[in-house]
């Protein structure tokens, strides 16, 4: 069965997510039409969304639809494990205390299931109902169901973990403050974003603007849900603005989670050009 065209019901104006300035430049417009665009921003540099596809339910529904009907079939992956140990192994250098770890968008709870062998309180936020129950059912981890900045957390975390989930929502810098609150003293932020300053994206634009290659996010059936494209520059910027201490920053590949290759350790922490950006912060 063939999914009808996405089209937006309603659009929305809106200023930097990061740093909210109005000052920005066209810097993209993608789309099977070329119907969406990107914009620069001029203060912070950080890339995003405007006018872009109103943000209420409906478009909860049409950007996330896959996540909320999912298979039902689903099986967790050795190889996720693999990959996600990788990264735990990472954190835990700078997760000192290792009392209790909060996983916002945690999905089925691969995350989850691999750092329960690490932490003994392990906890999930995530926005689809049925994945947080499949999760509290085959992990016996609590799961909270909501926007993350609306509930209503009991304790604190040595650890709070987003991976690929805040490029998704519109009030990164609630997030930020959300996550100052429940973070012990000395607690560590884990965050990944894409890099949209990778040297493969930067190559595909370049592509693009001579002419050999056509507009990104062919898929249209669904609106492009990344509301902002973080860069290092604007993200450095964002947490540094909110009361951030950077620990450390890189970038990284799935097949190269842990940045620990000769070629990752040049490519990806020496010159960061890599797909996606990692970053380990602390509250100042």
């Amino acid at each position: 069965m063939t999914k009808n065209k996405y089209v937006p019901h309603a659009w929305e104006t809106v200023n930097c997510p990061y740093c909210n300035s109005s000052k920005s430049k066209i810097y993209e417009r993608f789309g099977s039409e070329l119907q969406f665009t990107y914009v620069k921003c001029s203060d912070c540099g950080l890339i995003y969304q405007t006018p872009r596809p109103k943000y209420d339910d409906i478009f909860l529904l049409q950007a996330y639809e896959e996540y909320f009907y999912y298979d039902e079939n689903f099986k967790y992956s050795d190889e996720n494990f693999k990959l996600w140990d990788k990264e735990l192994h990472e954190i835990l250098k700078y997760d000192k205390r290792k009392t209790a770890i909060l996983d916002i968008g945690s999905c089925m709870g691969d995350f989850l299931k691999v750092a329960q062998q690490y932490y003994p309180k392990c906890t999930g936020v995530e926005i689809a109902e049925n994945m947080a129950k499949y999760t509290e059912k085959e992990l016996k981890i609590n799961v909270f169901v909501g926007s993350y900045v609306d509930i209503n957390f009991k304790e604190k975390y040595s650890c709070i973990h987003m991976s690929h989930v805040i490029e998704h929502i519109p009030n990164p810098h609630e997030w930020l403050l959300k996550t100052k609150e429940l973070l012990d003293d000395n607690g560590v932020l884990v965050m990944s974003v894409p890099n949209m300053k990778s040297l493969d994206r930067r190559f595909k634009l370049f592509l693009k603007r001579i002419g050999l290659r056509k507009g990104m996010w062919q898929d249209n059936t669904r609106t492009p849900d990344h509301l902002f494209e973080p860069t290092a520059q604007s993200t450095l910027k964002f947490f540094e603005n909110n009361g951030f201490k950077i620990l450390k920053y890189y970038t990284y590949s799935r097949k190269d989670m842990d940045v620990s290759t000769f070629f990752g350790k040049i490519y990806n922490r020496k010159l960061k050009l890599g797909s996606n950006l990692r970053f380990f912060v602390t509250p100042v």
